[in-house]
């Protein structure tokens, strides 16, 4: 048996040298970055039961915020984000749920404003991810009144 481990090594690491294997250099891709398709109605408890935030992700009413917008997506989620970051944070983009380089600039912005307010808390990268929406204000909808913006915003 020993005789014939010293065999199977002999030929095995010839072999890695040629191939650039090693033992040590395997590793765990990493997991695949989950973007954010749509948005969850979050009750604003404090304001009463019929007012909602629509927070963006994984899918419809999840209350999965582990996502990412980001430049090129396209769909509910963002125009989400978008109507939240020209009502709490005075942005004045497009709500056209396309993430360009506007809303872009404005998720920037709207970061630096959170870092201002509460320190280091997170990177002014311009994404939208789990880290700034646990920080971000959302516009409040009156949804006994058809989904009418309030004109507030709050923190999840």
């Amino acid at each position: 048996m020993r005789r014939l481990m010293q065999t199977l090594m002999a030929l095995a690491v010839p072999a890695m040298l040629i191939t650039g294997a090693s033992p040590a250099t395997a590793t765990a891709a990493p997991a695949a970055e989950v973007h954010c398709t749509s948005f969850s109605n979050v009750n604003v408890s404090w304001a009463g039961p019929q007012y909602f935030m629509h927070v963006p992700s994984t899918s419809w009413d999840s209350y999965n915020y582990d996502c990412v917008l980001a430049r090129g997506d396209r769909n509910v989620a963002v125009k989400a984000l978008q109507e939240s970051l020209n009502a709490c944070y005075g942005q004045g983009i497009a709500t056209d749920s396309d993430f360009g380089t506007a809303t872009e600039r404005a998720v920037r912005n709207a970061q630096n404003e959170i870092i201002r307010t509460f320190g280091n808390v997170l990177v002014a990268d311009g994404r939208f991810g789990p880290i700034t929406s646990s920080w971000f204000k959302f516009q409040i909808y009156d949804h006994w009144n058809g989904g009418t913006p309030t004109g507030n915003c709050a923190h999840r």
